[in-house]
């Protein structure tokens, strides 16, 4: 058992890193999960054995070579709070992901730094009340989408669908 400890603390290092990687140039992604090529095995059913999942973070780039996302891999997915930038580097957005999906909350930025948008996402899906602001910070529209209680959150139907909107 001792033996064994020092083996697994340098896989589990080895599959992780601190220092953020460009998910573009370095990772492949295959069904929202990111993979990495060392130990990537690429005969007929290596994909199925050997493929690595990233586990650190991670982001992307704008052509113009600005960060475009950045934030947490779990197992390979996106997981907790990701920025997303404008090409001008401009803050456009700060949301949450739970494997792979949109899970919690969300603000949007107008170009002039100016909240957007703020809700909630579950299952990818919106829920309870968002919220819309002109570039001013005046608020323009809230919207509620319909919210489970606990019992009902996976399998429920109509999560996601909109339920109420008030212009402003």
């Amino acid at each position: 058992m001792k033996k064994l400890l020092p083996i697994l603390g340098l896989t589990i290092m080895a599959c992780s890193s601190k220092t953020p990687v460009d998910m573009d140039e370095l990772l492949f992604e295959r069904g929202g999960q990111y993979i990495t090529t060392k130990g990537y095995n690429t005969s007929l059913l290596g994909f199925l054995y050997n493929e690595k999942v990233y586990n650190g973070p991670g982001f992307f780039k704008h052509r113009n070579g600005e960060k475009r996302e950045q934030g947490p891999l779990k197992n390979g997915f996106r997981s907790g709070v990701w920025m997303g930038w404008d090409n001008e580097g401009k803050k456009k957005f700060s949301g949450e992901y739970q494997r792979g999906r949109p899970h919690g909350e969300w603000t949007g930025f107008h170009p002039n730094g100016k909240k957007k948008y703020e809700g909630n996402y579950k299952f990818s899906f919106q829920v309870g009340k968002w919220t819309y602001f002109n570039n001013k910070g005046g608020k323009t529209l809230e919207e509620n989408y319909f919210k489970c209680d606990e019992e009902c959150d996976e399998s429920h139907p109509d999560i996601g669908k909109l339920v109420d909107s008030k212009s402003f």
